[in-house]
């Protein structure tokens, strides 16, 4: 019986894929970090508010980050996986974290948009990494079986 599997993703391209899904979760993470644990700290050592300030510029830079790192892994992701739930879950976590960095002005309000659209987006790339694994494995499980022979078998040794 024929797959129906497009052709695997040769292992650069696997690589490169992990890598922008990594650096997507992680740039994420350090979102929400930034988001939760630096107002607490500066709650509780008022010494370091004085010192420590973080221009608002940030949020500008760290969507302009965010957009096009996120575009290209979920781009990709879903033609090498077919799956759009982690795009469309991207899509909200970047629309929530662009309201926050440009359109909230309320900061307790922008702190929970952005939190919110950040976890949000970490999820979604964690979904698209979590599909890619799932579908390269069930490749590499075809193909072993198939003694490589068939078309969709393209993966490098």
């Amino acid at each position: 019986m024929p797959s129906t599997l497009p052709a695997a993703l040769p292992q650069p391209a696997q690589r490169r894929q992990r890598l922008l899904d990594g650096f997507a979760v992680t740039a994420s993470l350090l979102c929400l970090i930034h988001c939760l644990l630096l107002p607490m700290l500066l709650i509780a050592l008022p010494v370091l508010a004085t010192m420590l300030v973080v221009p608002e510029a940030f949020h500008a830079v760290a969507f302009a980050v965010a957009l096009p790192t996120s575009i290209l892994a979920m781009a990709s992701g879903r033609t090498r996986h077919g799956r759009h739930r982690p795009a469309m879950l991207a899509t909200v976590g970047l629309v929530l974290l662009g309201l926050g960095a440009f359109a909230i002005e309320a900061e307790t309000v922008e702190r929970i948009v952005t939190s919110i659209g950040a976890v949000t987006l970490a999820v979604a790339h964690a979904l698209n990494w979590r599909a890619l694994s799932v579908r390269s494995a069930t490749i590499t499980a075809e193909c072993s079986a198939e003694g490589r022979s068939s078309g969709h078998c393209h993966l490098d040794a």
